[in-house]
């Protein structure tokens, strides 16, 4: 019975958390949307080098992943059997 008391304890011990959900207000969107414009604005379109520089270093990034995970399942499934 000692042992059912000890938990008990301890969940009263746990603090609770509350969220408080954000109010929404015509202010607080239109502050949003005046951001969100602003950054368009500073946006623009890559040149065709950048594109390409973007585009490889993803792409190699991604057959990184992917020959890591390869390495992985080769080792679980003939080293580690």
């Amino acid at each position: 019975m000692a042992k059912n008391e000890k938990n008990t304890d301890e969940k009263k011990a746990l603090p609770s958390i509350q969220i408080k959900k954000p109010e929404i207000t015509k202010a607080s969107v239109s502050e949003f949307f005046r951001k969100y414009i602003r950054v368009l604005k500073l946006a623009r379109i890559p040149t065709k080098e950048e594109f390409w520089k973007i585009s490889a270093v993803a792409a190699v990034g991604i057959v990184l992943i992917g020959v890591l995970g390869f390495l992985i399942y080769l080792i679980f499934e003939y080293l580690l059997p």
